[in-house]
């Protein structure tokens, strides 16, 4: 018997080939066990149970082989998305520059200034940002956020601006002069800590 493997997704139908033993044919009236014979109607009875038991042995072997088909069938993984969102590719390129020093009005790569990081980053994920805080704030390829994601931009007032990260109240950036690109801890309520949460627009 042919049946078709239980295969998912798209993957291609194959086929395997299941061999059920044949089933001897119904014993002689002779070979029927003397204990049978004995009762008259016993026969037919033990002929009856011998014809159920090799269809539920035949029903068996089925079910085994289509189990066996659909465990052979290798079950496509669930694929990553093939386009990363670009505000995590800015975010993690972003993270490659740690350690290196604050430099003001740098853009790269021997150093960067907040607004330098952010810009480096996002135009290293296609999108040409303006230069400064004060433009970021003020163009139109950004918009305002309440729930802001990783990759996203957290400014401090309007002038200094530093990446949204996994942590909650952790930014990623280049805090100042004598510093170097990192992890900044705020915390709410203090002189210090996000004062807008910006997104960029199709980077999301």
């Amino acid at each position: 018997m042919t049946l078709p493997s239980m295969a998912v997704g798209k993957t291609a139908t194959t086929t395997r080939t299941i061999t059920i033993p044949p089933q001897p044919a119904a014993p002689h009236q002779g070979s029927i066990p003397s204990s049978a014979s004995q009762h008259g109607s016993g026969g037919a009875a033990l002929n009856r149970m011998l014809t159920l038991a090799r269809s539920s042995i035949a029903t068996a072997l089925l079910c085994a082989g289509l189990i066996a088909g659909t465990a052979l069938v290798p079950v496509p993984q669930a694929q990553a998305s093939s386009q990363v969102f670009p505000r995590l590719a800015a975010f993690d390129w972003a993270k490659t520059q740690a350690g290196k020093p604050y430099e003001y009005g740098g853009t790269g790569p021997g150093g960067y200034d907040c607004s330098g990081l952010v810009y480096a980053a996002y135009r290293h994920a296609g999108f040409n940002l303006p230069r400064t805080t004060q433009e970021m704030l003020s163009s139109s390829m950004l918009g305002r956020t309440n729930s802001p994601n990783p990759g996203e931009l957290a400014f401090f007032g309007s002038d200094h601006v530093e990446f949204v990260t996994y942590l909650n109240h952790v930014t990623f950036g280049a805090l100042g002069p004598g510093t170097v690109l990192g992890w900044h801890t705020w915390y709410p309520g203090s002189g210090w800590q996000p004062t807008v949460y910006l997104y960029v627009k199709g980077a999301h």
